[in-house]
C-alpha cells in the first residue's frame, strides 16, 4: 500500500489536470521529454510507448503550447485529451508506472 483515503480524497491530492497525448511515433521518448521541456506550466511528463501524459495547471489553456512544442520537436500527434485527476493518475504518482504497465510485469 502507498497510499490512503478515499477516492475522492487521493484525486484531490493532485493538483491541476492531466493532458494526454497519443503520439504517431512509438520511439519518441527522448524528443518529446526535450520539446516539453520548454513548455512552461507543466510537470510530470510520462511517456509509455505512445503514449504521453503531463501535469499542468490549466489543461485547455496549455494544449494548443504542448501541441506547438511538440510539432517543432518534429513528432506528429495523433489524439489528446484533458482530463480532471484518475485514480490511474494517483497511482502513477506514487508508483512512477501507469496500472496497465505494472500489469505487464505481473
Amino acid at each position: 500500500m502507498v497510499a490512503e483515503g478515499t477516492p475522492n480524497e487521493l484525486k484531490g491530492q493532485l493538483p491541476g489536470d492531466a493532458i494526454q497525448v497519443e503520439l504517431s511515433d512509438p520511439e519518441a521518448d527522448g524528443r518529446a521529454h526535450a520539446a516539453l521541456d520548454r513548455v512552461p506550466g507543466i510537470w510530470e511528463v510520462t511517456i509509455e510507448g505512445r503514449s504521453l501524459r503531463a501535469r499542468t495547471g490549466n489543461g485547455s489553456a496549455a494544449v494548443p503550447s504542448v501541441l506547438q512544442a511538440l510539432e517543432a520537436g518534429g513528432l506528429r500527434v495523433a489524439s489528446v485529451t484533458i482530463a480532471r485527476p484518475s485514480l490511474d493518475d494517483v497511482y502513477l504518482r506514487h508508483t512512477g508506472r501507469s496500472p496497465a504497465r505494472t500489469e505487464e510485469k505481473v
